[in-house]
């Protein structure tokens, strides 16, 4: 607990309640999950687990709340000497692995294996809808952190869908052919016009074909007033999609945009693209598990 709170400061994640849990004398996971079920300012629930005295209890208690709220877990010990250490840290033996995700998955528990990840999800989760699809547009003013992104998605069964006929016509008129314009999108021509990039941006969004978005933006002189062009246009759409970005730039250029488009919960924003790419992916691995 003590290092996802740490984490958590740095990474802009909000907590509602930190909850350390130690060796579990008389209070264990399945009681905290069904306090947090009921807890109005938690909308995501993570458990970093490194054994369980009770399993069962948890699956079962997990199973009762599907779909009422996420539940994303990192249970540790997967080695044999990982195994070991949490006997000796918490008095019970972290457990075959593989059976515990297994478990997890059945009752709609989302496996993540590294902190980072586990704090980059559940700060998604708490600020996306669940994407209806695994159809992904990816919009990005550079070749490379585009590519980048569209390999995370496609290695973990995101689709990087054609657009509608209607929406590659809108594409076309407000990009010169040199440009990509077929998804994904290279809008780097179009960053001297804020307008132009908005209408880009509202197409995608609107296409039916589209179920999240991923939107990479990383500064250059061009285009410095790019992100406060758009910004209320995001904040008005509201994220009728999962929108995940990656708003890159020096310190002190476009930190409180950023900020203010964050707060009101218009977007989520990660450093880098494989970041923001693998928390659209979590959202759809979610998704698959509520309708499996």
């Amino acid at each position: 607990s003590h290092l996802l709170g740490f984490m958590a400061m740095r990474m802009g994640v909000g907590f509602s309640k930190i909850i350390g849990l130690g060796n579990r004398v008389n209070v264990d996971f399945t009681q905290m999950v069904d306090y947090l079920m009921g807890d109005p300012d938690t909308k995501v629930i993570i458990l970093y687990l490194e054994g369980i005295d009770e399993p069962r209890n948890l699956i079962e208690t997990a199973k009762k709340y599907r779909s009422q709220k996420p539940i994303i877990a990192y249970k540790t010990g997967s080695a044999v000497v990982g195994d070991q250490a949490s006997l000796s840290h918490t008095g019970s033996m972290a457990g075959r692995h593989e059976v515990y995700t297994g478990a997890f998955s059945q009752a709609g528990i989302l496996n993540i294996d590294n902190t980072e990840t586990l704090l980059d999800t559940a700060k998604a989760m708490a600020a996306c809808p669940i994407p209806d699809g695994p159809g992904i547009a990816v919009l990005s003013g550079q070749a490379g952190p585009g590519m980048a992104a569209c390999d995370v998605c496609e290695a973990n069964d995101l689709m990087i869908v054609n657009f509608s006929e209607q929406t590659q016509q809108k594409i076309n008129e407000y990009l010169p052919p040199l440009a990509l314009r077929t998804n994904p999108v290279d809008m780097g021509p179009a960053w001297y016009d804020s307008s132009a990039t908005g209408r880009i941006i509202r197409a995608v969004m609107d296409d039916e074909n589209v179920n999240g978005i991923l939107l990479l933006i990383m500064f250059a002189s061009a285009n410095i007033d790019v992100v406060k062009g758009i910004s209320n246009f995001i904040m008005n759409w509201r994220q009728k999609k999962p929108l995940i970005t990656c708003i890159s730039a020096p310190p002190g250029i476009w930190d409180d945009e950023i900020r203010r488009l964050e707060e009101s919960g218009a977007m989520v924003n990660f450093p880098t693209p494989e970041r923001a790419a693998r928390a659209m992916v979590n959202l759809w691995k979610y998704k698959k598990l509520q309708t499996a």
